[in-house]
């Protein structure tokens, strides 16, 4: 058994780290949506006056394979897919600039290796959730676009939620022209 003095010395530590803990505050903004928030989900999402949900998923797919994604993932039960397509990220004015800021690097005689830095692949991803509970008498779909940037030397240098209008335009009127087509039968 331990004896007083010793327990005590044992547990000093332990009792100051939870002052200290109990001491540390949260972000007054921690909880605050950004001020785009509403808008870019306005972007995000569209509702389809359909209750078939497996037809508005079949559609999100297939309209998801007409950009040029790939099925990763498809969930009929939850509502969801989840695709992905790669591409070049490439940037002439990205490398040439860090080309020449390197060259110039050498001629005063210092090192950099900015052109390690620059962008060379990234895969966009897209996540679609199909949801029919969320409004009487139709169904909601929310789509998300995103980024991920690897670097020359393979590192990931950016990852961002994609906020361009036209990608979204272009995914909801190609889902909307497919249940046009399938409730005409056409």
């Amino acid at each position: 058994m331990m004896r007083p003095k010793a327990l005590f010395k044992n547990l000093t530590p332990v009792a100051l780290c939870f002052c200290l803990a109990g001491c540390a505050s949260m972000p007054d903004n921690l909880l605050v949506m950004p001020a785009n928030y509403l808008s870019a989900r306005e972007q995000q999402m569209r509702k389809y006056s359909t209750t078939d949900e497996k037809k508005v998923i079949q559609a999100s797919a297939g309209a998801l394979q007409d950009l040029g994604f790939t099925i990763d993932k498809s969930e009929m039960d939850l509502g969801m897919v989840v695709s992905s397509k790669n591409s070049t990220a490439v940037s002439a004015g990205q490398v040439t600039a860090a080309l020449t800021a390197d060259a110039a690097c050498v001629v005063f005689g210092c090192y950099t290796n900015l052109y390690g830095k620059t962008d060379k692949t990234q895969k966009i991803e897209a996540s679609v959730m199909v949801n029919s509970a969320l409004a009487k008498d139709s169904t909601v779909v929310r789509v998300k676009f995103q980024t991920v940037v690897w670097n020359v030397q393979g590192q990931v240098s950016r990852f961002e939620t994609i906020k361009d209008p036209k990608i979204y335009q272009d995914f909801f009127e190609r889902v909307s022209k497919s249940i046009f087509l399938e409730e005409q039968k056409i």
